[in-house]
């Protein structure tokens, strides 16, 4: 390229090479064959060169890109004023980035990307000119297709480098309170260049690496120089961090230029880790309190991943097995950790008779952050008893390596009587007879051996209450209750009336260590009224006779009062006293004559004195009246 009168115009290439061109591109540097036409198309209309220190040029490309279906040929291309400062350079090469020759013709669907240079003459300029494309677009120029005209600016503006960081990750670590993986705090002056960077890597388990990136970026106007990437090493910092990229400890950024910050961690053990850079720049904006203008430090916060243990429940009681049975219970253990959770051991301990208690897995595992590994705790007991065990589980969390679940079973018989307390006969007839069902059951988890059934208190003669459905062989035989059976005998009741509220008591002998043994029910008759004994009833109740003439005692008028149907069943008569001779010194030898119905009796008097005849009634149930008796005076 070469500047005439101030137009700035491409170098036409050879003929030759020119006509084989346009012969490969299809064209035929007019309108192209069958009506074909070249088309420009520009990726923007105006050029801004923004803020040019003096001293240090700026370039923007522009992007030529031919549409049509016939070669576009560059006739011109020029500044019009050709003395605002701007120039063509040339076409940037798009594999090399190079800058050369423009060439003169872009075949169909070709893209040439210009090259413009802006250099003010002063901080103070401001400059305007359009850049003229002339090309066999064969459209209007200017005009929507056929944009030949493009507009540049470009000002002039004091030296200045200025850091701007991007970060490439912007997230939360994980867990509560959080903290960001990359965040910028801005200078103390103007709080608008960024000053500190802080990279967190949260938690990296050990034996991995994890990098963190941010993207630095000169958003000034002149180169910007940056020296320090490289770890500090200061007492305390870990030596798991390194510095990936740059590889160079010092760089320099043009203006608009860009260089990835990349530091990796490696935790080569756990626990928390720091490192840092101090990357001393020529950004004077950068001001930060007890530093140097332009220091740009990078601190880096890591926490090599820990496991965090978590086992639960905690205590497993094992309620409702069976002797010569089993159950089965989890044990969860969980990791709550960043880290993988190795259990180095797992202990098991407890049981009365060994292998009661077991567990599967027995070995040990590794669980990964986040997830849960279960233990399946079994108990199979083969005596009788209380169990009682342990088992401990053995890890690489630092904070708890060791965690105890308590183990605890238990296998007893249990009786269980119904009813449990009293066996009531109520509302039996007097004189008769009932039977209560007394049920026996075993509600535990082993066999309940009943060794005796005995009724040990008892009204009567002969005794009011008896057992009965109890098997033949007992008490030979004991009675033995697998878990959950039952046996059922009665307990028999034949009311004596001649006593009311009849009372027993029954003892079970057993060997249930949750009962009191022996077990004590009450035998109790209620509702059914005690017999009462009739009244003997004598006329006349005195009497004084002169002479020897028969006497009659009448006993009709006594009477029974309990309800019908009882009733006297019976009269007893006799002499209560009878006078003596005074001259033979005999008894006297009067006999009494009882009536058929016995109610009353008769005896004649042989000797004159005192005479007391007396009379006691028996009931149907065999209860005798108090005696009452008649008086008698005979005289001569």
């Amino acid at each position: 390229m070469r500047k005439r009168s101030g137009r700035l115009r491409t170098q036409l290439l050879g003929l030759g090479y020119l006509a084989v061109l346009a012969q490969a591109v299809g064209c035929d540097c007019g309108g192209g064959p069958s009506g074909a036409r070249a088309e420009l198309n520009v990726d923007r209309t105006v050029l801004d060169f923004k803020d040019v220190a003096l001293g240090y040029p700026r370039t923007l490309d522009l992007v030529v890109h031919n549409t049509g279906r016939a070669g576009l040929v560059f006739r011109d291309l020029s500044c019009e004023k050709g003395d605002q400062g701007f120039e063509i350079l040339g076409a940037r090469d798009p594999q090399t980035g190079d800058v050369g020759e423009v060439p003169q013709i872009v075949g169909i669907d070709g893209v040439v990307v210009l090259v413009i240079r802006y250099t003010p003459a002063s901080e103070t300029a401001s400059n305007f000119d359009t850049l003229r494309i002339d090309t066999n677009d064969p459209d209007a120029c200017p005009s929507d297709r056929n944009p030949c005209r493009i507009q540049l600016n470009g000002n002039g503006a004091p030296p200045n480098a200025e850091l701007a960081v991007v970060c490439q990750e912007d997230t939360l670590c994980p867990g509560d309170g959080a903290q960001k993986t990359c965040q910028v705090t801005m200078d103390s002056v103007s709080f608008s260049h960024p000053a500190i960077v802080t990279l967190n890597y949260c938690d990296v388990p050990a034996g991995q690496s994890l990098s963190r990136n941010l993207n630095l970026k000169n958003a000034g106007n002149i180169p910007l120089q940056m020296d320090g990437f490289s770890l500090l090493n200061r007492p305390g910092d870990s030596v798991d961090f390194s510095v990936i990229k740059p590889t160079a400890a010092q760089i320099t950024l043009q203006p608009g230029g860009e260089q990835m910050l990349s530091v990796a961690f490696a935790p080569s053990q756990e626990g928390p880790a720091a490192g840092g850079l101090d990357i001393q720049t020529n950004d004077s904006d950068i001001v930060m309190g007890g530093s140097a203008p332009g220091l740009f430090k990078v601190r880096l916060l890591a926490m090599s991943a820990e496991p965090d243990i978590e086992v639960y429940p905690e205590n497993i009681p094992f309620t409702g097995v069976n002797q010569g049975g089993s159950d089965t219970q989890t044990v969860t253990v969980r990791n709550r950790g960043s880290g993988t959770l190795a259990v180095t051991g797992l202990e098991l301990s407890g049981g009365s008779v060994a292998g009661e208690f077991a567990i599967q897995p027995d070995q040990p595992f590794d669980v990964a952050p986040g997830a849960n590994k279960t233990i399946d705790v079994t108990y199979a007991p083969k005596d009788v008893g209380a169990d009682d065990g342990a088992l401990i589980v053995y890890s690489n969390d630092p904070d708890t390596p060791k965690i105890t679940v308590t183990l605890g079973g238990e296998v007893r018989p249990v009786l269980d009587v119904v009813p449990p307390d009293v066996v009531p006969f109520a509302n039996v007839p007097q004189g008769g007879s009932d039977q209560q069902d007394v049920i026996l059951s075993n509600v535990g988890h082993a066999d309940l051996t009943v060794s005796a059934i005995d009724i040990t208190l008892n009204s009567g003669d002969p005794p009011v209450f008896g057992l009965a459905g109890l098997p033949p062989a007992f008490p030979g035989t004991p009675i033995v209750l697998a878990p959950a059976a039952s046996t059922t005998f009665q307990v028999t009741f034949k009311d004596n009336p001649l006593i009311g509220g009849e009372m027993g008591q029954l003892e079970i002998r057993h060997d249930s260590p949750s009962s009191q043994n022996p077990y004590t029910l009450i035998l109790v008759n209620t509702g059914t009224p005690a017999n009462l004994p009739p009244v003997a009833v004598v006329k006349p109740a005195s009497l004084t006779q002169n002479g020897r003439a028969p006497i009659t005692i009448d006993g009709s008028e006594s009477y029974d009062p309990d309800p019908p149907p009882d009733r006297i069943a019976s009269y007893l008569w006799e002499f209560r006293f009878k006078p003596v001779d005074p001259v033979s010194g005999n008894e006297s030898q009067a006999t009494l004559t009882v009536a058929g119905d016995e109610k009353s009796a008769t005896f004649t008097p042989d000797i004159y004195g005192r005479y007391q005849v007396q009379l006691m009634v028996v009931d149907m149930n065999g209860a005798r009246s108090s005696v009452a008796w008649s008086d008698i005076s005979v005289n001569p």
